[in-house]
């Protein structure tokens, strides 16, 4: 059994308890489309492995919200990217309407959707569960270096469409972005964990684009 393998077969038996827990009515629908969708060969970042990290990160999150928020975040973490082409920019919008497709009228449904939403990275200021899933979602710009990169040669991949003079510059682009902001992170734990190293890995992925 492969690393894919093991993680979806982890990743079943949680989101056939979760469901279980929170009364999803067919459960194994929304699974087959979790499972297919986030395993699509040309996703080498937004995949089931981002998922199942996102999932953890989740886990040992300090101090979460009371039991509905909570149940709301992990609900919007296995549908937040279950959508995803590069080639737009509303990939959220139809994650969302996903979620909705299975779960209308679900007790979570307008509260996940609303935390999808959120991974638009925009404003989420004060929004407590907004501010956790998205910290979460963007954790990896905070880790070991070697896993850091990794991540950027993926995202390369995902994006092996554009030609790489525009994809250079339109990365450094985000990059800088991320390293104007006061804070790349809403939230103490993410910036006590990750902020220090995120800026690290920006500049330093910033300089292997600059140096081509």
């Amino acid at each position: 059994m492969n690393l894919t393998d093991s993680i979806l077969a982890a990743l079943e038996r949680r989101w056939t308890s979760f469901a279980e827990r929170i009364e999803i009515t067919e459960p194994s629908k929304p699974w087959e489309a979790i499972a297919t969708l986030h395993t699509s060969p040309e996703r080498k970042y937004h995949n089931i492995e981002h998922i199942h990290d996102c999932l953890e990160k989740f886990d040992s999150w300090p101090n979460k919200p009371a039991d509905k928020a909570c149940d709301s975040i992990e609900l919007a973490i296995w549908f937040h990217d279950i959508i995803y082409e590069n080639t737009r920019a509303d990939n959220e919008d139809y994650s969302a309407a996903l979620l909705t497709h299975f779960l209308r009228g679900h007790p979570l449904e307008t509260e996940a959707v609303a935390l999808i939403m959120a991974t638009q990275h925009k404003e989420t200021s004060g929004m407590r569960s907004e501010e956790i899933i998205c910290d979460i979602d963007l954790s990896i710009l905070g880790s070991a270096a070697e896993e850091y990169q990794r991540y950027a040669d993926a995202i390369q991949q995902e994006y092996d469409w554009v030609e790489p003079e525009m994809y250079r510059e339109k990365r450094c682009d985000v990059l800088r972005n991320f390293l104007l902001r006061e804070n790349i992170y809403h939230t103490e734990h993410a910036r006590s964990h990750w902020q220090d190293q995120a800026k690290i890995n920006l500049q330093n992925e910033i300089n292997q684009l600059e140096s081509h």
